[in-house]
C-alpha cells in the first residue's frame, strides 16, 4: 500500500519557533495532497523552496536509492479518512502532517500500522 506524490512542489521551508528546525510544506495539487513536516535544519539543506519532488509513502520499509534527498521513518498518532484522509504522525518526536482530499483504499491503508516510511526524491 503506497502513496506517490509525484511532482509535488515545496511551497515553504520556514524557520520554526524551535532553534534548527525548520517546517516544510510540500503540495501536490495533481493528487489534492499537502503534506508539513518538521525537520532538523541539517536534513533540509537539498530542499528549497519551488523544488519539484516525488514522494513515496508505505507502510513497509522503502529500497533506499541515490536519488533519495530524505528518508524517513514515522510513527502514526491519529488518522482520520471521514472527509478525505489526515494522518498526523511524528518523525523522531517532530510533527508530520499529511492531507489527501480524494484518497483510495489502498491510500488510507498506508497508515494501518504503527509506522510508515517517507522518502522525498
Amino acid at each position: 500500500m503506497v502513496i506517490r506524490l509525484k511532482d509535488a512542489i515545496i511551497d515553504s521551508v520556514d524557520d520554526t519557533e524551535t532553534r534548527r528546525l525548520r517546517l516544510l510544506k510540500i503540495s501536490s495539487k495533481s493528487d489534492g495532497a499537502a503534506l508539513t513536516l518538521e525537520l532538523p535544519e541539517a536534513l533540509c539543506g537539498a530542499l528549497n523552496t519551488s523544488d519539484v519532488v516525488d514522494i513515496v509513502v508505505d507502510s513497509k520499509p522503502i529500497p533506499k536509492s541515490d536519488a533519495s534527498k530524505l528518508y524517513i521513518e514515522g510513527t502514526v498518532f491519529k488518522k482520520s479518512d471521514k472527509k478525505g484522509l489526515e494522518v498526523i504522525g511524528s518523525i523522531g518526536g517532530l510533527r508530520f502532517v499529511i492531507n489527501i482530499a480524494k484518497a483510495t483504499p489502498s491510500q488510507i491503508s498506508t497508515f494501518d500500522t504503527e509506522k510508515f516510511y517517507l522518502t522525498i526524491k
